[in-house]
């Protein structure tokens, strides 16, 4: 991904009943707050076909700024704002048979956002809660070409509409994406993928994380977070598996951290000894085929959130600026359920 964007995790992103504490810890008072979520439908704008590109490039410009050129230069790769040749490139892209085929049919999908849209704004009215002097987005809807689900800058939440249009989506074979990734491709899963995105380049990974407990322990912390941000979405839609997948992870949780443990893999700074276990996949390489991938972020997760629970007086912000993984594992007494 090129070097200005904000670091930014590949998305493929039960309600769980627990203690009455922890569920207390969860509902988040956000009815005196007051934000209206700015969002902005850049893939209609750039689709009407109202002006000639020669007047609409300068518009789009002007309204939407430093992220149009990003999305210009760098996404699309059409040219560098200012070139003379680029209302003929856009031009060539936004008539281009396919792409216009597609842009219609997100149109005729996404002709009513205003689900995703009250989704979204109570769930940043909770970040703001939870986070008062972090940046709110403003959230702009996109055709990427299928290249981006969400991208995000500085100030803006950018959502690929194209990659949200159903896993059976006829153009999504052309494209040649696995089959792991297009069982992603589900308007379900918009918001819970625009705010891992957000958090995500929120809150960086440390510089120091190096050991697998670093990384699922940090994993943990992302998608505990959108229990959260969201605490009516079910758990297989935060992290992207299926019901299966996720009862998979239940059933075999004393299983894998077996695994874990006895193989040593916890604190080993080897890469290559833990990588498929938090990369993205169709499965666990070495678990069943049945499992899911990211099998460690979800055992992260469950740990992160035994933390909490054990933890009642530590906040969301002391939760993310804790660096101290190994730490957070020692003090949640976490024990996998058998």
């Amino acid at each position: 991904m090129p070097h200005f964007y904000r670091h930014i995790s590949k998305l493929f992103i039960s309600i769980i009943l627990i203690t009455s504490c922890a569920d207390k810890k969860k509902e988040i008072d956000i009815t005196k707050v007051n934000l209206e979520l700015k969002i902005s439908r850049l893939d209609k704008e750039l689709f009407a076909q109202d002006e000639t590109m020669q007047i609409k490039i300068p518009m789009l410009s002007q309204q939407y700024g430093e992220f149009f050129s990003r999305y210009t230069e760098d996404m699309l790769n059409l040219g560098a704002i200012g070139d003379p040749a680029l209302p003929n490139a856009y031009k060539q892209f936004v008539y281009d048979t396919d792409i216009s085929k597609v842009a219609k049919d997100v149109t005729e999908e996404y002709h009513d956002f205003s689900i995703e849209t009250q989704s979204l704004t109570s769930a940043f009215k909770r970040y703001s809660v939870l986070f008062p002097n972090r940046t709110i987005p403003e959230i702009v809807t996109i055709i990427s070409g299928f290249t981006y689900k969400i991208a995000a800058t500085e100030k803006t939440l950018a959502i690929g509409l194209d990659m949200y249009l159903g896993a059976n989506y006829p153009y999504y074979a052309s494209v040649q994406f696995p089959a792991y990734r297009k069982t992603t491709f589900e308007r379900k899963n918009i918001v819970s993928d625009a705010l891992t995105g957000w958090v995500t380049t929120e809150f960086l990974k440390p510089d120091s994380s190096n050991s697998m407990i670093d990384e699922i322990i940090y994993e943990g912390k992302i998608l505990y977070l959108l229990d959260l941000l969201l605490p009516g979405t079910n758990d297989e839609t935060k992290i992207g598996y299926s019901a299966e997948q996720l009862k998979w992870c239940k059933d075999n949780e004393m299983a894998m951290w077996g695994h874990f443990v006895n193989e040593k893999l916890l604190f080993s700074q080897i890469k290559g000894d833990y990588f498929k276990y938090v990369n993205e996949g169709p499965f666990t390489p070495g678990f069943d085929r049945a499992s899911p991938a990211r099998t460690g972020n979800w055992l992260g997760w469950q740990i992160v959130r035994m933390y909490m629970d054990n933890n009642p007086k530590v906040s969301a912000i002391d939760l993310m600026n804790n660096k101290d993984a190994q730490g957070i594992l020692n003090a949640s007494n976490y024990k996998p359920k058998k």
